[in-house]
C-alpha cells in the first residue's frame, strides 16, 4: 500500500455483530469523516488493500465504498481512486445552539431501518452461526454462490410467480453495484445509445448507477412511458411500488412498457425491494412475466425486513449473463461466502418470507392510522399514501412546505422534502415532504403525527 493511501483511523469490524460487515465499515469511515479524522481529498486505500488489511472480503470493502458514494462522503475519480469529498459543514466548528431548539428530537420521519418488533434472533444466530462453520470452498462463483442462486430464483416462484432459472440470477452487494452491473452490460450489447430514463421520483442509487456507468440519465414522470422511441434505451421504473408515492403500475402501463421495449428495442430495469412490504390487493404479473424473460430484467433484494441493506440480486436475460460475468472477473464476487451462506439458510426455511409478511401487515396498519390521522386535509394540501410500503406524501406549496418542514424541526420533529427524491431534475420536483414512518414505534408515531396535525389545523 503507498504511504499516500494508508489509512489513518482505527478500525474494528466484529463478524458476531448482527450489523453486517460493510454497514460497520460505513459507519466508522463516516464518523472518521465527519470528525475530521479523514479529511478532504484523502485517498482512501484501494479496496483490494483495505480488505487485506482488515482481513475481509473485498466485496466487504465495494459495498462499503458505494454506500459512502450514496451518502456523499467520497468520491471516485476515474483511474485515480476514492477520495474523501469535502462536507458542506467544517467538521471542527460547534454548531451554535438556536435558542428555540428542541431538548431532544421526537419523531424523525426520515427513513429510517427495518422495524425490530419480534426480530427472529434464534433463526438470525442460527443461520449465521451454520454459514460460519463452512469450509471455504475452492471454486469460485463470481455471480454468487449455486445454492442462494437456486434459493432466490425458488422464492421468486413461490412468492410472487415468476419462473425463473437459478442461472438467470446475479447475487450483488446492493441495489447500486446491482444496477451498475446491469447498465455496464446493456452499455456493451446495445451498438447505439446510452440514455437512461429513470422514474421519478425514486432513491438515488439507480440515477448514480447510471452516471457511475457513464450513461446520459434523464426523468421518467411516475407511471409513464417514454413517449418517443428515441427517448431513451433503458427505463427503470418501480413496477410494485414507486418510492416514495407507494403508487404500483397498472396492468395496462405494465402491457405498455413491455410493448415498448420490444418495439423499440430498449431494456426495461424492474426494482423491487422487500422492505417494502406486501400491497394492498391481488398481485399482478411481473414485468419480467409479461415479457418472457426478454428484454426485462428485475433488481431486488433480499433480506433488507430484517437487517438493511439485505443483499441485492438481479435476474436477467439470458444474453447479459457472460457479459456481467465478465465485468466481475474472476473475483469470488462481490459478496463474502459467509453471507451468502447465511441468507442461503434464512432463505430455506422460510424466516425472510415470514419476516416479509408480517413487515407487510405492520405496514398496511400503520398506512391506515396514517391516513386516518390526516384526512381530511385543509386545501391546497394533498396526501398521497399509496397501496404499498411505509410512506406518505404531502404536497402543498412551497412556501407552506419551506414553513412546515421549519416549524416541525423546531418541534423535534424531522421530515425529508420531495425533492431530495427528484435526483435527475430537483429543480422541476413538485412541492412537498415525504414521511417515512415504518421504523417508528407507536409512541414516535403518535407524537409525529400530532405536530402535523397542529401545523395543518393553522390551515384551515
Amino acid at each position: 500500500m503507498r504511504g499516500a493511501d494508508q489509512l489513518t483511523v482505527h478500525i474494528n469490524l466484529r463478524r458476531e455483530r448482527t450489523e453486517h460487515l460493510p454497514q460497520q465499515l460505513v459507519t466508522q469511515l463516516a464518523r472518521a469523516i465527519h470528525r475530521g479524522q479523514l479529511a478532504p481529498a484523502t485517498r482512501l486505500p484501494s479496496t483490494r488493500d483495505l480488505a487485506r488489511l482488515l482481513g475481509v472480503s473485498r466485496g466487504v470493502v465495494i459495498s462499503a465504498y458505494e454506500l459512502l458514494l450514496a451518502k456523499g462522503l467520497v468520491e471516485s475519480r476515474p483511474g485515480s481512486g476514492t477520495y474523501v469529498r469535502q462536507l458542506q459543514i467544517d467538521p471542527t466548528r460547534r454548531p451554535r445552539r438556536a435558542l428555540a431548539a428542541p431538548a431532544r428530537r421526537v419523531c424523525d420521519f426520515t427513513p429510517g431501518p427495518a422495524p425490530t418488533r419480534a426480530f427472529p434472533l434464534a433463526a438470525w444466530r442460527a443461520a449465521w452461526r451454520e454459514a460460519s462453520y463452512q469450509p471455504p470452498l475452492d471454486q469460485t462463483a463470481p455471480l454468487g454462490m449455486p445454492t442462494l442462486r437456486e434459493a432466490v430464483a425458488a422464492h421468486l416462484r413461490r412468492t410472487r410467480g415468476i419462473r425463473v432459472d437459478a442461472d438467470e440470477v446475479v447475487v450483488a452487494s446492493g441495489l447500486r453495484q446491482a444496477c451498475w452491473l446491469l447498465f455496464e452490460a446493456i452499455g456493451q450489447a446495445q451498438s447505439v445509445g446510452r440514455r437512461i430514463a429513470v422514474e421519478q421520483p425514486a432513491p438515488a442509487y439507480p440515477v448514480l448507477a447510471g452516471r457511475q456507468a457513464g450513461w446520459t440519465v434523464g426523468a421518467l414522470p411516475e407511471n409513464a412511458v417514454p413517449q418517443q422511441a428515441d427517448a431513451a434505451d433503458v427505463a427503470v421504473v418501480f413496477a410494485e411500488g414507486n418510492h416514495p408515492l407507494g403508487t404500483v403500475l397498472t396492468l395496462d402501463q405494465r402491457h405498455a412498457l413491455v410493448d415498448w421495449a420490444f418495439r423499440t428495442g430498449g431494456y426495461l430495469v424492474d426494482i423491487n425491494t422487500e422492505q417494502a412490504g406486501s400491497g394492498d390487493g391481488l398481485p399482478l404479473p411481473a414485468l419480467f412475466s409479461l415479457a418472457g424473460g426478454q428484454r426485462v430484467a428485475m433488481a431486488g433484494t433480499i433480506g433488507d425486513s430484517l437487517a438493511p441493506p439485505g443483499l441485492a440480486y438481479l435476474v436477467i436475460p439470458r444474453e447479459l449473463t457472460p457479459r456481467i460475468a465478465d465485468l466481475i472477473g474472476d473475483d469470488d464476487g462481490p459478496v463474502a461466502r459467509t453471507t451468502q451462506a447465511a441468507y442461503t439458510r434464512l432463505l430455506r426455511d422460510g424466516v425472510l418470507v415470514h419476516r416479509a409478511t408480517r413487515i407487510g401487515r405492520l405496514f398496511t396498519e400503520r398506512r391506515e392510522q396514517v391516513r386516518a390521522a390526516l384526512d381530511p386535509v385543509p386545501h391546497p394540501v394533498r396526501v398521497m399514501i399509496g397501496p404499498r410500503g411505509s410512506t406518505a406524501t404531502l404536497l402543498l406549496p412551497q412556501q407552506l412546505a419551506t414553513a412546515m418542514v421549519a416549524r416541525l424541526a423546531g418541534l423535534g420533529v424531522a421530515v425529508t422534502p420531495l425533492a431530495e427524491f427528484y435526483r435527475v431534475d430537483p429543480a422541476n420536483s413538485p412541492a412537498g415532504i415525504v414521511l417515512a414512518f415504518g421504523h417508528l414505534n407507536d409512541e414516535e408515531l403518535r407524537c409525529g403525527i400530532a405536530a402535523i396535525q397542529a401545523f395543518l389545523a393553522g390551515l384551515g
